[in-house]
């Protein structure tokens, strides 16, 4: 994965760590960008190294990995799979999910994912709905009189190949069915990144989980993983600490 999911460093590369160093596309090794922070996994799967992988996300990290390397990724609502073990950049956003080559597999490994787990307040919500099979939700015919809106404000900078490929998914839609809208206009297309919600909860959250760490842990708080960055920068901070 991404070191620290791109968030210690705003000019780390997608798919970096220190320990690994970088990882690649397999489709383009080099050339096409790799996504993060989920990296591994989906050049993991894309690659067909394994049938499907784990992939976690706070904002895009299984979302672009898998769009990046062709492959099937899902980021679950919060709630609907554990969070236990996962390191926090935000609770309210932190997901685990699959990454697979195809929808099934995406669908099968997410209801092994499911089960509830007590330790996870999100996961005790009264109305939350969680199955043990998802295949019965896969229809070939599920487009049919579906609505999809089509953002033309994000065609903006992408070259010709790319439009060709977004072009050809919409011919796909409305000849299984579906009901195009085009173009469609969203309240947050201008709108800026926000990072907020991810500041004001990760020192809180990442000092949470430090503390709770194995008795083989000698990092246990924010300031003492600063301390090791700095400690040894000339192999963790290739990017440098600056969030």
């Amino acid at each position: 994965m991404t070191e620290w999911a791109n968030f210690m460093s705003g000019t780390m590369w997608a798919g970096y760590s220190s320990r690994g160093g970088l990882t690649l596309n397999p489709y383009g090794p080099g050339e096409l960008f790799v996504g993060g922070s989920s990296s591994g996994s989906g050049a993991a799967v894309a690659a067909n190294l394994c049938a499907a992988a784990i992939g976690t996300e706070t904002s895009g990290s299984i979302i672009s990995p898998s769009s990046q390397n062709g492959i099937v990724g899902i980021k679950p609502t919060i709630g609907l799979v554990s969070r236990t073990g996962i390191i926090p950049i935000t609770h309210s956003q932190d997901s685990a999910g699959p990454m697979t080559r195809a929808v099934r597999d995406a669908a099968i490994l997410l209801a092994a994912m499911t089960a509830a787990d007590p330790e996870d307040a999100a996961m005790l919500e009264n109305r939350r709905i969680a199955y043990t099979d998802y295949t019965p939700f896969l229809d070939a015919n599920g487009l049919q009189g579906a609505r999809i809106g089509v953002p033309q404000y994000y065609y903006r900078g992408l070259d010709k190949a790319r439009v060709v490929i977004i072009e050809r998914a919409i011919t796909l839609c409305k000849e299984r069915g579906a009901i195009v809208v085009d173009p469609v206009s969203l309240p947050c297309e201008s709108a800026k990144w926000d990072w907020d919600v991810m500041q004001f909860e990760f020192k809180k959250g990442l000092n949470d989980y430090l503390s709770k760490a194995g008795p083989g842990a000698f990092v246990r708080s924010l300031d003492e993983l600063i301390a090791y960055n700095e400690e040894n920068r000339d192999v963790a901070l290739k990017y440098g600490q600056t969030r």
